[in-house]
């Protein structure tokens, strides 16, 4: 009798041992490891049809060092991330026109294009800060910012109106219509 039953345990024992070494295999893999959860990570605080927005930290011992290096990347992202756009926009748009010279006109239309941001950067507002001291003192500044893309239409505009050259090759409902349609895709990309 005991022999019978002395197989059936050492399964039992065996299986309990499987089991347990498998829940413990998860945990092993999970130890150490913290969820990092970033201020302005919902939907409402990204670019959307409506304003380009963007979200930067900056940390240092000095409370007020830390905000200015969290704006200063924040509006250097929301910088590259309009400018880009632009680029973008603008190699659709001349996809879709017959201009002479389209390397010339692309890079007049992407240098006004900066020029552009940058007077506009200016501009950027505030949505939300958060402030943050470290366990070691420091400071940990988050800054979240955004521009409307009408601010940014209406300047590139009015620089290309500016310019003779540019204005006879520039078709300004085919370029907000392609401005539109690439913000779209953008926002299709981001979700």
């Amino acid at each position: 009798m005991k022999t019978k039953l002395f197989p059936m345990v050492f399964a039992v024992i065996a299986m309990v041992m499987a089991v347990s070494s498998c829940g413990g295999q998860k945990n092993v893999m999970n130890a150490g490891k913290t969820e990092i959860i970033m201020p302005f990570n919902t939907p409402a605080d990204m670019s959307d049809m409506e304003y380009f927005r963007a979200t930067a930290s900056g940390t240092s011992p000095d409370q007020e060092m830390a905000r200015t290096i969290a704006d200063l990347n924040a509006r250097t992202q929301l910088g590259n991330q309009i400018s880009s756009t632009i680029k973008a926009v603008t190699e659709r748009y001349m996809n879709q026109v017959n201009v002479a010279n389209k390397a010339e006109f692309a890079q007049k239309v992407e240098q006004n294009a900066r020029l552009v941001v940058n007077q506009e950067l200016n501009g950027a507002v505030i949505r939300g800060t958060k402030l943050y001291q470290n366990p070691d003192g420091s400071y940990e500044f988050w800054i979240n910012i955004e521009m409307p893309r009408t601010k940014v239409m209406d300047g590139l505009e009015e620089a290309i109106s500016r310019d003779e050259k540019l204005a006879i090759d520039f078709d300004q409902h085919l370029f907000m219509k392609t401005f539109d349609e690439e913000m779209a895709l953008q926002m299709q990309n981001n979700k």
